[in-house]
């Protein structure tokens, strides 16, 4: 399969179907969707969970058919296309944008192939909460922390998530009790029922919605960790300090802030930053292994191909010098890898919603 084949997308679904490429054929696709990176504004991820979807399909019928040769290939598959989903089901559209409704669906598609995320439904309580579907958010919310007890670690709730569960499960419930005594008061003939003051209810109702909006973003440091609400958020990005780095994960786009200059970066280019800036030092370097969960399947010996690894890093690197930030991701070996470390020449300040699916890999 040469590159053109690979990295053409469109010409490949007009020529041939995904369905009829064999597993190795799909392999190489995979690796060349990784290692090329996002090549337009549209479409990169999409082709990553069609891909799996698709991987995922055929090493099930495999796995029923033959056994447990297939199974270990099957699990890793079915966790890819299950991170893909919850992680970047809001990309679909566009790249560098979010769109809540592909949010939606590729959360139910992800709990449709594994019901114990508990993660996957408070997003989707959290979707239909801000949109006003209260009824809808009850249901979310009750599974949230009903899975959360069996769930798989790698898709629990942090602590504070757990908390805001619990909250948004009792606003929604006094959002739909409100709704209705609206509509009882619109019915005739009502003398027989009790007249119920609604006040208190409305009272709590204000008072969550309070706590929420003023702990709705987690505000990371090297040395401190705070929630806050938006506005601060908002404020703190806007009269940043100069030669301060900004990684703000805002409602529709990542962003990276320095010296006043902001720039649009991809949901993967805001992930690596992020883990550098958060989970990196000079001690304890990013390898490949290390970053796995970035790049796919696996290679010959288990872990991420090399030059996957290395490829998506100085592809990294080299947008931030597009940006004109100067070098903060340096190259060093560790334990006989190549490796990466955020090298702290810079203050950095990281901002993303408690509700965000990936908080919990850094919030604990």
């Amino acid at each position: 399969m040469d590159a053109t084949f690979l990295i053409d997308w469109g010409v490949m679904m007009r020529t041939l179907k995904i369905k009829d490429l064999t597993l190795d054929a799909l392999e190489e696709l995979e690796h060349d969707l990784h290692e090329n990176g996002e090549k337009s504004d549209y479409g990169y991820y999409m082709q990553l969970v069609i891909l799996y979807e698709t991987m995922y399909k055929k090493l099930t019928n495999l796995s029923r058919n033959n056994g447990p040769y297939y199974d270990a290939s099957l699990q890793q598959t079915k966790k890819l296309l299950i991170s893909y989903l919850i992680k970047y089901g809001t990309y679909l559209k566009m790249n560098h944008f979010r769109d809540d409704g592909d949010a939606v669906e590729s959360l139910l598609k992800a709990i449709r192939v594994e019901q114990k995320l508990p993660i996957a439904y408070y997003r989707l309580g959290y979707l239909a909460y801000k949109h006003g579907k209260y009824g809808s958010a009850v249901r979310y919310f009750q599974q949230a922390l009903s899975k959360q007890l069996s769930g798989d670690p790698s898709y629990s709730l942090n602590q504070q998530q757990e908390l805001h569960a619990n909250i948004y499960l009792a606003n929604s419930g006094l959002h739909v009790a409100g709704e209705t005594y609206e509509t009882m008061g619109k019915l005739p003939s009502l003398d027989q029922l009790p007249n119920v003051e609604l006040s208190p209810l409305f009272e709590a109702l204000s008072a969550n919605e309070a706590y929420l909006h003023n702990h709705a973003f987690y505000k990371i440091t090297k040395n401190k960790k705070v929630t806050c609400s938006k506005e601060v958020c908002e404020d703190f990005y806007e009269n940043s300090e100069a030669g301060e780095l900004v990684l703000y994960f805002n409602d529709r786009e990542n962003i990276l802030l320095f010296n006043g200059e902001d720039a649009i970066i991809t949901p993967t280019q805001a992930h690596m930053i992020r883990h550098f800036m958060l989970s990196s030092s000079k001690e304890n370097p990013c390898t490949r292994i290390t970053m796995r969960d970035f790049f796919g399947r696996t290679g010959s010996d288990g872990e991420v191909k090399k030059s996957t690894f290395i490829k998506s890093i100085e592809r990294l690197r080299e947008k931030l010098r597009l940006f004109d930030i100067p070098e903060m991701i340096v190259v060093t070996e560790h334990r006989g890898e190549t490796a990466y470390y955020y090298n702290e020449s810079y203050p950095f300040t990281v901002l993303f919603r408690v509700d965000e699916a990936f908080a919990n890999e850094y919030v604990n």
